[in-house]
């Protein structure tokens, strides 16, 4: 990828199975604070609001599909992980930054333990790409990013 050039990648950090009460739960209300984090770590590199972003709070997708195809009627989302996600729209060295910021933010060493989150975590990134019909949601983050103030 050229340095200039932009892609949507999907940042996770996955944290075990789900609370079962208060933010890190499935039904529970407002902003995980992890995932609050993720979206500090964006601000942080090239200031509020510089970077297209969102974040997201759930099971991990892969995991949570095949779990409803395989156990059916008996699938159980309290079985399943849950992980922060961050959404970005970025250039390589903003994504290289990126991923710097959120290991310091997290407290990460190279075994996955988290001093921020006190267990270890699995972190991982995500391509997405535009051209796939069901991943058009992600355009906003596009649109934000060259409806920007001071966007040529």
């Amino acid at each position: 990828m050229e340095d200039d050039e932009r892609r949507v990648w999907e940042l996770a950090v996955e944290l075990g199975l789900p609370d079962a009460t208060g933010v890190g739960a499935l039904d529970g209300e407002g902003i995980h604070p992890i995932a609050l984090l993720l979206e500090e770590s964006a601000h942080r590199i090239r200031g509020i609001n510089r970077i297209p972003c969102f974040t997201a709070f759930g099971p991990v997708v892969e995991l949570d599909e095949f779990a409803q195809r395989a156990w059916g009627e008996s699938y159980d989302p309290a079985r399943i992980p849950v992980e922060c996600r961050l959404s970005v729209y970025v250039t390589d060295t903003e994504l290289d930054e990126l991923a710097r910021a959120v290991t310091d933010d997290l407290g990460l060493d190279h075994d996955g333990n988290s001093t921020t989150v006190g267990r270890k975590v699995a972190v991982s990134l995500r391509p997405i790409s535009l051209e796939l019909h069901e991943n058009r949601f992600y355009q906003h983050l596009v649109d934000q990013y060259e409806n920007r103030p001071g966007a040529d």
